[in-house]
């Protein structure tokens, strides 16, 4: 299939043009153009199957290209690019007889193949029937943006969408379903979707219940259900088709949870059973996945609804076991803590500590750890492993197994960094008159400077101003049995300043430097 880019900008065409393995889908780029002009001339030469524009672009914009293309093929699959401030317009062409939309910030491959794929489609369909009216060809996709604007409450007048979209008049309550795949795999093939409908179909013929299906910005399938009976019965009957069909999903490797909203009165407030069904499907962080969840029943009434004072991760407390190499004391602590998050049940809070968590253990690695490309690439590692945790088992798992490797890695490189600190030693007893503080020292043994300090207090049993302070007073302990002033004493060890010089000494030796010189001499 013959697909045509029009774009405005070169960076936009490239990055389309390069995200996707035109050969695997089946089609090839034939053209690119700047601005709706170019394209025409490019489409009276050779006419596409599919033409991807931009709205807004200089000469002619992509509107007034969409009315000049039509004219030149009817049966035309069009796909448009907008900006966010350009929505409207995105909306408006769609029920003017545009195949799909994509918002391009949150442009990636997946939208794009999906799309394309669909588009792609419709195409064989309409070939295999002899060429049905594009109107028909067109309408399910349309129809899934119409349920889309529906369900996220942008339409200005629900009840008339309803009506428009030729929906079952509303005698009882409506279920929204939110189907989500397991492993965090956003979005769902054109072949899965084509199984899921048909499976749909099977169940529901049996049941005779009507429903429709419908994708949403991130390619999750959802679906409206009009049990047709009383919220009393709908319920239970509606949790058990949600149990049914993820079991049969199953064998299409199609694993995945399903949110069930509440029972919706009424079209205006379907934007709010979208989201519970979406919420709902959260709480598999502490139910479980794999399984349908209701909104509001299958995981409890939630600690959220009860105040409770939030919980503190002290990250103090845990760089002191980790330097200390305590992983059995920190497995214990992150056991205590995952469990306090899973008796909450509260998202926000179990997404704030992993990430205060995750935030730890990049800031360690980067301690004992000074090449910047190997740090980026593990940062990568963990947020991408982070991102497929799915329930508050599995994060506590992946975090204790983290910091084991972390504290682990440690303990290979301890006796090595041990050299630094007695070097670091020598050179405090050969400068200690100089300014030296814990970055100069640290930066001097080439180690980060968190980790010199712990690491000097863990072989040396003091801090590292305390072992400089040290060696400085027994320096002027020295000095003051000649005849030297306690001021130029003071200023000879590297504490110029007197009064602190004596409070030092005074604190270190128990007595004042005058006091001592007179001990030391009588």
């Amino acid at each position: 299939m013959r697909v045509v880019i029009v774009e405005d900008e070169y960076i936009v065409r490239f990055g389309i043009r390069s995200m996707i393995d035109w050969d695997k889908l089946g089609m090839t780029v034939t053209g690119e153009a700047a601005n709706g002009q170019e394209a025409l001339e490019l489409m009276r030469d050779e006419l596409p199957d599919i033409l991807i524009t931009d709205i807004k672009m200089p000469v002619m914009d992509g509107l007034a290209l969409i009315a000049e293309a039509r004219q030149l093929s009817p049966q035309l699959k069009i796909l448009i690019l907008s900006n966010l401030e350009d929505f409207q317009y995105a909306k408006e062409a769609i029920r003017y007889g545009v195949s799909e939309y994509l918002i391009k910030s949150d442009m990636m491959p997946r939208d794009f193949e999906r799309a394309l794929l669909q588009v792609k489609e419709v195409i064989e369909r309409t070939a295999q029937t002899g060429g049905e009216k594009k109107e028909a060809a067109m309408e399910p996709m349309r129809r899934e943006k119409l349920l889309l604007d529906l369900a996220e409450g942008i339409c200005d007048d629900a009840a008339n969408l309803w009506e428009e979209l030729g929906l079952p008049a509303w005698e009882a309550p409506v279920y929204v379903l939110h189907l989500c795949r397991e492993g965090m795999e956003q979005g769902v093939t054109a072949g899965q979707g084509q199984q899921f409908r048909e499976m749909l179909e099977d169940m529901l013929a049996e049941r005779e219940a009507d429903y429709e299906a419908f994708a949403d910005r991130q390619g999750e399938i959802n679906m409206l259900l009009f049990p047709g009976m009383p919220a009393a019965q709908a319920h239970k009957w509606v949790s058990g088709l949600a149990d049914t069909l993820i079991q049969q999903l199953k064998p299409s490797g199609m694993r995945c949870t399903i949110g069930i909203s509440s029972g919706v009165e009424e079209a205006g407030k379907l934007q709010q059973g979208f989201e519970q069904a979406k919420l709902a499907v959260k709480y598999k962080m502490f139910v479980g996945s794999g399984r349908a969840i209701a909104f509001g029943e299958d995981y409890g009434p939630a600690a959220g609804n009860r105040p409770q004072e939030p919980l503190r991760v002290s990250a103090s407390h845990i760089h002191s076991m980790v330097y200390a190499f305590q992983a059995k004391e920190l497995r214990l602590h992150l056991e205590t803590l995952f469990e306090q998050l899973a008796l909450r049940k509260d998202l926000d809070m179990v997404q704030i500590i992993s990430l205060e968590l995750l935030i730890m253990l990049t800031s360690l690695w980067s301690d004992v750890n000074s090449d910047q490309e190997s740090m980026i690439e593990l940062k990568k590692q963990y947020y991408d492993q982070i991102s497929k945790l799915e329930t508050i088992h599995e994060s506590k798992a992946w975090f204790i197994q983290a910091f084991d490797e972390l504290i682990a890695h440690m303990v290979g490189v301890y006796n090595s960094d041990r050299n630094s600190i007695i070097k670091a030693t020598q050179y405090i007893q050969q400068y200690y008159h100089q300014e030296i503080s814990l970055q100069s020292i640290s930066s001097f043994v080439h180690l980060s400077k968190n980790y010199f300090a712990n690491l000097f207090k863990k072989e040396m049993g003091e801090s590292f101003l305390e072992h400089l302070t040290r060696v400085r007073i027994e320096k002027a302990k020295t000095l003051l049995t000649g005849e030297l002033k306690t001021a130029d004493i003071g200023h000879l060890v590297g504490i110029p300043d007197p009064k602190y010089f004596s409070k030092v000494f005074k604190k270190i030796a128990g007595v004042s430097p005058s006091e001592y010189r007179h001990r030391a001499k009588g």
